[in-house]
């Protein structure tokens, strides 16, 4: 096991918070503002227009979560990934394709995505902007795999992204 993964297994059992003496707003969040920008990715030829931006939350270990913003009428890669993401809309009307199959998501609603699964998400709207929070375990799987979440993004070139399909 590695030292991430033994760390994390190791705050577990001690049975604490992590973090201590943080202000209760530290807790909180506005997904529908801006927050540290994590990945931007605009590809004409493809349709791709999108941000990521991830919220911080102290003592996060396992959760990771962010906000992914779809121009209108684009969407983001094929991709896949060892993190389950699920996927709330905040505002929008959007697809989710996971892996052959599309399910069609708007305001309120909720896709899950399994590990591995080929996912990509689609801004159904040629006017509105399409908001998703997304929930994943990447901090685990992060502490199982290290840091693998580049390959799974087609500006670096990643392994895990498919350019058409």
């Amino acid at each position: 096991m590695n030292a991430e993964l033994l760390a994390l297994l190791g705050a577990i059992e001690a049975r604490q918070p992590l973090a201590k003496e943080r202000a209760i707003a530290d807790f909180g969040a506005d997904p529908t503002r801006s927050h540290r920008e994590l990945y931007r990715n605009r590809n004409a030829k493809l349709g791709i227009d999108f941000t990521v931006d991830v919220l911080d939350f102290p003592g996060a270990q396992a959760f990771d979560v962010r906000v992914v913003r779809i121009a209108a009428g684009c969407n983001n890669e094929l991709h896949k990934h060892a993190h389950e993401s699920l996927f709330y809309v905040i505002s929008g009307e959007g697809e989710v394709r996971i892996a052959d199959a599309s399910l069609r998501v708007s305001q309120g609603e909720v896709a899950f995505v399994p590990r591995w699964a080929f996912h990509q998400s689609r801004n159904l709207s040629e006017t509105e902007e399409l908001v998703i929070l997304a929930v994943t375990d990447f901090g685990l799987t992060k502490a199982v795999l290290g840091d693998y979440d580049k390959r799974t993004r087609l500006a670096v070139r990643g392994a895990d992204v498919q350019e058409h399909g």
